[in-house]
Parts: structure tokens; sequence; C-alpha cells
């Protein structure tokens, strides 16, 4: 089944953030199973949202690119995660997204 996860991280720095995905690849390289990561800054750090395809698919992805590049970093932050079946996932304008990502800081057209 499809889930929503949300990860709030507390501590985290723009910086750290940035590593993370880099040292990841997801950007270019995503793990097969997810269908959207949205990130903001909040008060605590980041909250990073996402959709999978299943429960599984994030849980492998959390012990296999995750860990690993938060442990080779030495990024050791509180992190709590939720994990929520998604009943409905509607993306009305999703041709748009291309033109939107591409805008955004860490989009392929800013590197």
């Amino acid at each position: 089944m499809t889930v929503v996860t949300t990860l709030d991280i507390t501590g985290m720095s723009p910086e750290e953030y940035r590593a993370v995905l880099d040292y990841m690849g997801v950007e270019k390289n995503p793990a097969s199973g997810i269908y959207l990561h949205a990130t903001y800054q909040t008060d605590f750090g980041y909250r990073i949202i996402e959709i999978w395809d299943s429960r599984s698919g994030f849980d492998e992805f959390l012990q296999e690119r995750l860990a690993t590049a938060t442990k080779a970093l030495g990024i050791n932050r509180e992190t709590k995660i939720a994990v929520t079946p998604l009943p409905n996932f509607f993306a009305p304008r999703l041709e748009e997204l291309p033109a939107l990502v591409n805008t955004l800081p860490g989009g392929p057209a800013t590197k």
C-alpha cells in the first residue's frame, strides 16, 4: 500500500541537509519506490515529507541509503519518523512539476 512518510529532524543545518542529499545522490538517482520528496525548514530543523509505493521500500531506503549517508558524514540528529497509509494521492498539475523542480534550490538547473 502507498504510504506517506514524515521525518522531523531536529537541529539539522542547511549545509548538513545538502550534504546528505549529495552523498546519497537521490536527485539524479532516486530510489525506485519514491513518488515525491518535499522538504521545508521548521523552528526545530527540517521536516521531510515523502510518498512511497510501500512501507518496505521506505524502510529499505532508510537502512541502505539514509543511514549509510548520515553515518559516513558523521551527522547524528534526533529524528522522529511517521509512516501512514495513504488512501488517496492526487496530483492535478503533474505536468508542471518538471519546470518547478528546475527552479528550486538543489534542482538540476541550479547546480
